[in-house]
């Protein structure tokens, strides 16, 4: 399962990343996909959220490897959660791609390197 967070379908190497565009909202479950949802929740309380305000658009021009999954990405003020369907018993590889690529209101770079990230990867029976 390959996802492309708020970005378009696209291949990077021989891997397929899925589309993830779906606009989300303040509270939204989205499971139309067939082996693959999101849902997230929260409000952005201090800027003017627009319709699309929940994926962001990186409008730098990106040179290093890989640039197609850091154009766009999913954003969530408060949770926001991946869920994957159908999957055989088994070793899994994660493997997760982060970069800052939006600042607010022209800000400096003070906020660099302190998002806080929770990751839960868990296993139902």
């Amino acid at each position: 399962m390959h996802i492309n967070c708020g970005g378009k379908a696209t291949t990077v190497g021989n891997i397929q990343y899925e589309d993830d565009e779906d606009s989300a909202g303040p509270a939204k479950f989205f499971h139309e996909r067939e082996n693959w949802g999101f849902s997230s929740t929260g409000s952005f309380w201090d800027t003017e959220t627009l319709e699309n305000g929940y994926i962001v658009y990186n409008a730098s021009i990106l040179t290093m490897n890989e640039s197609e999954l850091y154009t766009n990405a999913r954003q969530s003020p408060l949770s926001f959660t991946y869920y994957a369907r159908c999957l055989a018993n088994g070793t899994y590889k994660v493997k997760l791609h982060f970069a800052e690529i939006v600042f607010r209101d022209n800000r400096s770079f003070y906020s660099l390197g302190r998002r806080i990230f929770d990751i839960y990867v868990q296993v139902f029976f």
